[in-house]
């Protein structure tokens, strides 16, 4: 199984992105020494590290982790009783005992602004013909009705796989906390047409919004054999990843699929002015049942660049005991082994352990679980 290690994570960034840049757009390849270069790689990774810990502190991540730890220290059962008392909202029973998405939704059954006060412990109604709108104190300690849910714009859709479900098609989803938002969701479109009983995405558009960072999410039928994919975070403040790729097909008998019938796949990773393009000759890569080092990297072609400089390429080595390991081949010929790199380590431990570091907050409450 780990002989298909590097190919798993190359499959993994390619299922969330959109067409990378073709390669004749770099022609200036880099006139640095492969040590000053390096350099430029490892702050590349410093920078995505710098972003990964900006949204990890940023205002969503507090609210939420202030969240868990307000529940958690619910011994009076404010949360609950608040939650339990929704069952009497009188036009709410529908909603209660719905089986969505089995049925649909219908949000127009429960347009209307419900607010919750926390000393007679239920909830008033007022009229609204646009939106469903809860609005109710978040922390057991709050002195009004600090937060807000408003869900609008929502239309669905029955779609017709085996056990048929709705979806939404659009939506608009806002949550917000003291009168700034902090987490949304926004179904700009879901255009898909159905092959038998699998759904063929034409055009898919959504956006998550955590506050302050964006994730964009596409997916585009180019053509019946040719898909597009893309990812991208943003916080506007100068943190920008992006994750891009297209694949091509060799068939549209989509319910019969297999890896075998793949052409290619393009893919791009972007952080900032760094960026990795990825191409692997699928057609000819999978049919190989075990694939030798040499076919590997026949098959499978990484450049990295900065500011659209190429910097070299990586390539895929295997060790005494048929490990993988990573090179990257400089510009001037110098190889150096990826784990020698600062902030990536021995099997990458430097990496993980700073990911699990910027992320120590969460986890360590899951452990507490």
């Amino acid at each position: 199984m780990k002989k298909y290690f590097y190919l798993l994570i190359f499959g993994v960034l390619i299922t969330c992105q959109d067409e990378p840049a073709e390669a004749s757009e770099f022609t200036e390849t880099s006139e640095n020494t492969a040590e000053e270069d390096q350099v430029v790689v490892e702050n590349g990774i410093d920078t995505l590290m710098d972003c990964l810990e900006a949204l990890e502190t940023g205002d969503f991540s507090n609210l939420l982790i202030d969240i868990y730890d307000n529940v958690d220290d619910d011994t009076n059962d404010f949360h609950e009783i608040m939650i339990e008392a929704i069952e009497d909202i009188p036009n709410y029973q529908p909603l209660i005992d719905s089986e969505y998405p089995d049925e649909p939704f219908n949000v127009a059954n429960y347009f209307g602004t419900y607010s919750y006060n926390a000393q007679t412990q239920n909830w008033s109604t007022s009229s609204s013909n646009s939106e469903m709108k809860m609005v109710f104190p978040l922390f057991t300690n709050s002195t009004s009705n600090d937060t807000s849910i408003t869900l609008s714009g929502v239309t669905e859709e029955l779609m017709n796989v085996e056990d048929p479900i709705y979806i939404p098609t659009s939506l608009a989803l806002d949550m917000s906390h003291n009168n700034q938002t902090m987490f949304a969701i926004n179904v700009v479109n879901v255009d898909y047409s159905m092959s038998g009983e699998i759904p063929i995405p034409n055009d898919v558009d959504f956006n998550i919004y955590m506050n302050p960072f964006t994730h964009e999410f596409a997916i585009d039928k180019l053509a019946d054999d040719n898909f597009r994919l893309s990812y991208a975070l943003s916080n506007g403040s100068g943190c920008v990843t992006q994750f891009q790729g297209t694949v091509k097909l060799l068939s549209t008998d989509y319910e019969n699929l297999e890896d075998t019938d793949i052409d290619f796949i393009n893919a791009s990773i972007t952080t900032n002015s760094m960026s990795i393009e990825i191409d692997i000759d699928a057609e000819y890569l999978f049919a190989i049942d075990d694939p030798t080092v040499i076919q590997l990297n026949n098959f499978i072609d990484v450049e990295v660049f900065n500011d659209n400089i190429l910097l070299g390429e990586i390539e895929i080595r295997e060790d005494a005991d048929e490990d993988y390991y990573l090179n990257m081949v400089f510009i001037d010929g110098t190889v150096v082994n990826v784990e020698n790199f600062s902030g990536i380590g021995e099997d990458g431990d430097v990496f993980i352990q700073t990911l699990e570091g910027i992320f120590a907050r969460f986890i360590d409450r899951l452990e507490d679980e």
